[in-house]
Parts: structure tokens; C-alpha cells; sequence
């Protein structure tokens, strides 16, 4: 009695796994048939699991690290990407900058530009770029947050994880910073945010 049991059982769960096919017949020679191919997603890619869509799955810098030695040049680190881990292709929507409390962003350019300001006017400029894009500075019309990348561009576009050479980008930044009377241990003064979405075809 046990057997029979764990056989309906095993059939049973082999029946919920499996896609139920219906046939269709030709009854003439030379007769054509159409069949339909369908698709369902689930979570656990079975026929009858909880429907689901593509999982995103996106790594970002978890920080941009500056140093600035008492000449006020800074150095910054020659590491940061993003990485795709997702099955699908995805794009950076827009990278925006905001200062933060105390901070001031201005116009990123030589170091000499900030060498006029006062000592711990806390005001410093910003530069990024995304893989083989262009360039984008802060500039000095807003001092609390500004956007830098607007719209997905050049250098923006990641393939799925199945490609390992176009599934990360490199990101290239650096800084300025006006001059400061005390020394800083690892003080946050901004936060760079992202806007990662899936590189959709319309």
C-alpha cells in the first residue's frame, strides 16, 4: 500500500511539473499544422510556479575614497566599476551629486581655481565618467546637488552577466577641494547616486 501511495504521489508532482502538450492532427497528405510556442516565467521555472520577471541584479561602488595632501592635490582610487550580474542587458539612467551637509559643490577644474577661497569654505568639484563616455563636471550653479549624467549615453550600457567583457563599467573620477585647517579621517562630503534600469527594447 505504501508503494502505490509514493507512486501517485511521485506522479502527481510530475504532473505539476510538466507542461501539458495537446495534439493537433494533419489528415491530408502535403496538409500543414501550426503550433504555438508559449512562454511563462515563474520564479522557479516550472509550468505552474509563481509567475515572475528577469531578476535585476546590479553592483555599484560602495564609495569614491579621495586623499589630498597638504599641497591640496587629491588622488583618487583607479578601481571603481559597476557590474552587471543580471541575465539582461542595463543602462545607467542618470548619475546625479549631492553635497553633503556643510559642503558645497562648485565647479570642477585645476586645483588653482579653489586657491583663492577661503580655509574650510568646504567647497570642492567633482568629476566622473562612465566607461568610454565624456566627461561630466560639476559646475557652479547649484552648491547643494546637481545631475551629471542626464540621460543614458556612451558608456552607460551594460550587457548581461553572460558576456564578461561588456557586462561592467569602469568609472574614472576625481576631485578638487578648497583648503582645510584641520585634518580629515575618512569625512563624507557628498554622495554620487545612480539611476541603474533595464536597456529595454522601445
Amino acid at each position: 500500500m505504501k508503494k502505490i501511495t509514493s507512486l501517485i504521489l511521485a506522479l502527481c508532482l510530475a504532473l505539476s511539473l510538466s507542461a501539458v502538450i495537446f495534439a493537433g492532427e494533419v489528415t491530408t497528405s502535403g496538409g500543414t499544422g501550426s503550433t504555438p510556442v508559449s512562454l511563462v516565467t515563474t520564479k522557479d521555472g516550472s509550468f505552474s510556479g509563481e509567475l515572475a520577471a528577469t531578476a535585476m541584479s546590479v553592483t555599484v561602488p560602495t564609495s569614491f575614497p579621495l586623499a589630498m595632501n597638504p599641497q591640496g592635490d587629491v588622488i583618487s582610487a583607479d578601481n571603481c566599476r559597476i557590474t552587471n550580474n543580471s541575465y539582461g542587458a542595463v543602462r545607467v539612467r542618470m548619475v546625479g551629486i549631492e553635497a553633503s551637509s556643510g559642503w558645497y559643490l562648485t565647479a570642477f577644474g585645476a586645483k588653482s581655481t579653489l586657491a583663492s577661497e577661503k580655509v574650510d569654505s568646504h567647497k570642492f568639484g567633482f568629476k566622473i565618467k562612465l566607461g568610454n563616455g565624456t566627461d561630466r563636471m560639476t559646475t557652479a550653479a547649484d552648491a547643494e546637488e546637481q545631475t551629471l549624467i542626464a540621460a543614458p549615453e556612451t558608456g552607460c550600457y551594460m550587457t548581461g552577466v553572460g558576456d564578461t567583457s561588456g557586462n561592467f563599467i569602469n568609472i574614472t573620477y576625481s576631485a578638487i577641494v578648497a583648503p582645510v585647517s584641520d585634518p580629515y579621517n575618512s569625512i563624507n562630503i557628498a554622495n554620487v547616486l545612480f539611476i541603474i534600469e533595464w536597456d529595454r527594447a522601445n
